[in-house]
């Protein structure tokens, strides 16, 4: 101690050097580890694949169920069928209006389309003029995007209706889309199980 008083370190000082050399030892360490990755810190390629794997399987989702979309004033019949919706020309007729993918179409009120709306007018009417007009747009759209993809066209067309439409305006629709040289059609319902719906399934 003696020594170290004469060549000018105190008992105080050596301590400081040593806690000093402590804290710059500790540093040396963080900064090696951070280095490796495996201290903490931000990943940025491992931020950026998470990023990518979630933006596919939204993509994914977003894509796999085009019939997803049902309105307050829309409630689908339920069934068993275990059928996959496909891409088609989309009419979906709810409680206050007929639309043609998404496109309004014609109003509905009571279950009917107002006859002035009707080729011909009157109560006997069966083909819906505005319909009709938006579904030869649509029909022409899909031809040339199937065209485009070097597909065939297929003259189908997917129905989504409220399960209190009237069989009449239902008549009224089919006919209207027949006029528009589609002649294959489905109906879109929501996928359910035979317990669901009262039934028992077969054994």
């Amino acid at each position: 101690m003696a020594d170290n008083q004469q060549g000018g370190f105190g008992h105080d000082d050596e301590e400081w050097i040593k806690a000093q050399r402590a804290r710059e030892a500790k540093r040396a360490k963080s900064a090696a580890r951070r280095e490796d990755g495996d201290g903490p810190g931000l990943n940025i390629n491992s931020l950026m694949d998470i990023l990518v794997i979630m933006l596919v399987f939204l993509l994914k989702s977003y894509g796999e169920e085009p019939l997803k979309a049902i309105d307050e004033d829309l409630k689908v019949p339920q069934s068993a069928s275990q059928l996959a919706p496909e891409d088609a020309t989309t009419v979906t007729v709810t409680r206050t209006a007929i639309l043609v993918n998404d496109n309004l179409a014609v109003d509905v009120k009571d279950g009917a389309v107002d006859p002035s709306q009707k080729s011909g007018g009157g109560e006997s009417g069966m083909s819906i003029t505005p319909l009709l007009d938006e579904l030869n747009k649509a029909v022409e759209q899909k031809k040339n995007e199937q065209r485009l993809l070097q597909e065939d066209y297929v003259p189908e067309a997917t129905i989504i209706a409220d399960q209190t439409t009237p069989h009449r305006l239902m008549l009224e629709v089919l006919f209207t889309a027949s006029q528009a040289q589609l002649n294959q059609f489905r109906f879109a319902v929501i996928k359910s199980t035979f317990s669901s719906l009262g039934g028992q399934p077969a054994e």
